[in-house]
């Protein structure tokens, strides 16, 4: 499997295929990213490499089961604002939104399964392991030579040698591997049950993209699962930064968005970032620079590159 190199994240989020994505930077600017992906006979796996702090606000596929797999190194890696390791795999259920949070340089794999293949249908302990795991999203724990092992499975199948047959088998024969490598029984709730880190997640991604659909400016920042200082808590945890610090950075992302869309050539500067709720002054013109590495007047004379959000 080819990497492709992208110049900016813009192109980079409309060439994944197994999500809903949009790259959130955390940085002073951008870099150098890479994306690979390839179908093996069913079974979608993709590999990206990236350089700068960033996050990704994504859903997966409704149809599939997906495996992250990040070694959190030589950058933390965090899914849902749990983080990465050699012994660690995220379990991304289908449809469901999830943030992955780098702070540096990072490579990372996912493998996307349809439900709809045998081993989901099997009435065996893997069987009911991966059902289980299509209803919730959660970060597992493994031997690290079992999770090496599906990602070293998935690089073979996708190389341009091996027969996509032959690369399913592989793939599914480690996944298997996976499922036998330990017990996987539902973990016992012992005292007050805590709100999940991935019900969270998945619970505010709805509430911004409903926000973004009716260009919201105000925001109401409260969450029924949990109090507001458990929410500022999962905001650092998650993305990094604080919820109004976060919505900010999401709402110059959408001023960045407007500026390179052709349909917004009429309006001002000024005029889109008071509509993206960001009022327009030095400082907001200084938070912009120091996110993207240039004024917005750079950004719009680089002319219509993206249209919208950065859907695959």
């Amino acid at each position: 499997m080819e990497l492709q190199r992208f110049e900016s994240f813009e192109e980079f989020q409309n060439a994944v295929v197994n999500a809903d994505l949009s790259v959130r930077l955390l940085g002073p600017h951008d870099g150098k990213w890479q994306l690979g992906n390839l179908d093996v006979d069913g079974i979608t796996v993709q590999r990206g490499i990236e350089t700068v702090p960033n996050l990704c606000e994504a859903a997966g596929w409704p149809s599939h089961l997906m495996f992250l797999i990040s070694e959190g190194r030589p950058g933390p890696t965090w899914l849902n604002g749990v983080p990465f390791a050699r012994d660690k795999i995220g379990i991304i259920a289908p449809g469901r939104g999830f943030v992955f949070r780098a702070v540096g340089p990072n490579t990372w794999i996912t493998i996307a399964v349809p439900t709809s293949f045998p081993l989901f249908l099997a009435d065996d302990m893997a069987g009911q392991v991966l059902r289980r795991w299509c209803r919730a999203t959660a970060m597992q724990t493994a031997p690290p030579r079992a999770i090496e092992g599906l990602r070293n499975a998935a690089l073979i199948a996708t190389d341009p040698r091996t027969p996509p047959a032959i690369g399913r088998t592989l793939i599914e024969h480690a996944l298997l591997a996976l499922l036998g490598s330990r017990e996987w029984r539902p973990r016992r709730v012992v005292g007050r049950p805590r709100a999940s880190p991935h019900e969270l997640t998945d619970t505010m991604l709805k509430r911004f993209r409903a926000w973004d659909a009716a260009a919201q400016q105000s925001y109401q920042l409260d969450c029924p699962q949990v109090g507001a200082r458990s929410l500022n808590s999962f905001f650092h945890h998650c993305f990094g930064l604080g919820p109004m610090q976060y919505l900010h950075l999401r709402q110059l992302h959408a001023i960045r968005a407007a500026l390179l869309d052709s349909r917004e050539s009429a309006a001002t500067i000024a005029d889109l970032f008071e509509r993206g709720g960001y009022p327009y002054s030095a400082y907001a013109l200084a938070r912009y620079r120091a996110l993207f590495g240039e004024p917005p007047s750079e950004t719009r004379a680089m002319g219509p590159l993206v249209q919208g959000s950065g859907t695959a």
